[in-house]
């Protein structure tokens, strides 16, 4: 996938940008706060329906206006033109691309899968388990619509099953009818996460470890999926799965009416990244950590890559000026090497100076309006 062009309308402080990028590698540049990561983020609006940092649509509307608009123009890999467009206007989100004008979120992600690497993305190696989750779920939905609508049942399952048992706590009364409903749909949902991200774990793996070889040839790293109270005997059988859940919520719903909220499911999940034997979060120094990110976020490249029957466009948003010098040449040439197009926001223009490749230098203060 390549991106033509990009037009932003009054998201943070951009109020009329229109940008035109090379198939190459389009190095931002300017001063901080000046609106650099502003174009990654309209780039993830046009691609997961929302910006990769974490922040509401209303807080990136450019100050005293009521909405923002971003769209872009793209080839596919076979040369097909892709259009898409986001428009948030009072609290509301409408999608547009080739299939329809009225697009859903989910209906938008993955067609054209992007991988960004952020200095705010190291919690995913030494951070809490629900940044491991994200990276984990945000990876799949790319790939899988089906994965993708079963975390969005999931968010409303947990809604209504804390609500019920909220209620049944504040009345103390408890309907096992009502309550065995809910639960049911949460373990035949659970079942289905966690095998398609055990699935997805196993695929990533090598190509984690493959990566991390060369980059730190003297260590060894690992990824270790850890379902929350499903055995590794069981986690490839759904109902097995399902058999065993059903018996620690019977076990344990007492627990669950005592507390008023869900205690079990897939939000509850961790994935374990170790390194020379030790947990990383815990053991790994800062450059190892800076190691390990790089080498997921390449290998969750080269996973989409296969996936996807497209090329990923990669977003790296300020990253080179916490790499050193061995591993921003190994970022650079993987993105050499398979012809990718990417965007590299910087304070520094001679960033790419002596590198041979396709680029294109866009000063913000030039393209910002």
């Amino acid at each position: 996938m390549k991106i033509k062009k990009i037009r932003i309308r009054n998201l943070r402080n951009h109020s009329n940008s229109e940008i035109e990028f090379s198939d190459g590698i389009n190095l931002i540049y300017g001063m901080n706060g000046s609106g650099k990561t502003t174009i990654l983020e309209a780039i993830s609006i046009c691609s997961l329906s929302k910006s990769f940092l974490p922040v509401l649509d209303q807080n990136i509307i450019k100050y005293e206006e009521k909405g923002y608009e971003t769209g872009l123009n793209a080839l596919n890999d076979l040369g097909a033109e892709y259009n898409v467009n986001v428009k948030f206007f009072t609290s509301k989100k409408k999608i547009s691309n080739n299939d329809s004008e009225n697009q859903s979120p989910k209906n938008l992600i993955g067609n054209i899968p992007i991988v960004v690497l952020s200095p705010d993305f190291k919690n995913i190696t030494f951070g809490s388990p629900g940044d491991r989750r994200d990276f984990i779920d945000k990876v799949i939905s790319q790939i899988s619509k089906s994965y993708l609508s079963k975390l969005i049942q999931l968010k409303k399952v947990l809604r209504h099953r804390n609500s019920l048992l909220l209620q049944f706590k504040k009345n103390d009364k408890y309907d096992n009818d009502l309550m065995e409903l809910w639960t049911n749909k949460l373990i035949e949902l659970n079942a289905d996460i966690v095998i398609k991200r055990n699935e997805f774990i196993n695929e990533l793996k090598p190509m984690f470890k493959s990566t991390f070889a060369e980059i730190a040839p003297n260590e060894e790293v690992d990824l270790i999926y850890q379902p929350y109270k499903v055995g590794d005997e069981i986690i490839n059988d759904r109902e097995a799965i399902i058999e065993s859940l059903t018996h620690y919520f019977n076990y344990r719903k007492e627990i669950e009416y005592q507390r008023g909220s869900t205690i079990f499911g897939p939000q509850k999940d961790d994935l374990i990244i170790k390194i020379n034997s030790g947990i990383a979060k815990d053991y790994a120094s800062q450059g190892q950590h800076k190691s390990l990110l790089i080498s997921l976020k390449i290998a969750e490249f080269n996973y989409l890559k296969s996936y996807c029957n497209e090329t990923p466009i990669v977003l790296l948003d300020d990253i080179f000026a916490e790499l050193d010098a061995s591993r921003s040449k190994h970022v650079i040439d993987i993105i050499e090497k398979n012809s990718v197009q990417s965007f590299i926001t910087s304070t520094n223009p001679e960033l790419l100076n002596g590198l041979n490749v396709e680029k294109k230098l866009l000063n913000i203060e030039d393209i910002r309006n």
